[in-house]
């Protein structure tokens, strides 16, 4: 009987202890480190500041330094990188962390992307637009970015009945 009770308490204590972990989840954990999206403000004004001036540039040159800031902005950690082990059966059942911005630094680099495209193929820089369509579609393979890759699979088909034959025969397309 004594052991039985003890069983019992046990299992209550056990019980009490992992129902708070099971429904906060890991959501007291923090990003602390650049590559879980912890920004200070000035930072996140820099990127915003970078996207702005991509968005609205014609200059190819000050666009891809725009992006490259865009490019360097932290992205979530995917729970294999996650410094707390986590259990298989659980990392199926799980999606990947979410941005804690306000935006997402990643569909902002995208969007600045498909418009470097497009001021590249109206300037006539077929490369570079050619380079930056295919680096879309292999950069964000995540459904979230799926009108990115789309808008750039578009561009593609266009740009292939249309490009002119200067371009070199080393630039393969990415299908």
């Amino acid at each position: 009987m004594k052991t039985r009770f003890l069983a019992s308490t046990c299992i209550k204590y056990f019980l009490v202890t992992l129902l708070p972990v099971i429904f906060i989840g890991c959501q007291s954990i923090q990003p602390k480190s650049p590559g879980e999206l912890a920004m200070e403000d000035q930072e996140f004004l820099g990127i915003w500041d970078a996207y702005n001036q991509c968005v609205d540039g014609s200059d190819i040159q000050s666009m891809q330094a725009n992006l490259s800031v865009l490019a360097s902005a932290p992205k979530p950690i995917s729970l294999d990188d996650s410094p707390i082990p986590v259990p298989a059966f659980l990392k199926k059942l799980s999606t990947a962390r979410g941005s804690r911005l306000a935006v997402d630094p990643r569909a902002m680099a995208a969007s600045c992307s498909i418009h470097l495209a497009e001021v590249a193929q109206l300037s006539s820089d077929w490369p570079t637009a050619l380079r930056t369509f295919q680096k879309i579609i292999v950069d964000y393979p995540e459904s979230q970015y799926a009108f990115y890759v789309s808008k750039a699979n578009h561009a593609l088909e266009q740009l292939t009945t249309i490009r002119p034959v200067s371009l070199s025969t080393q630039e393969v397309l990415v299908q």
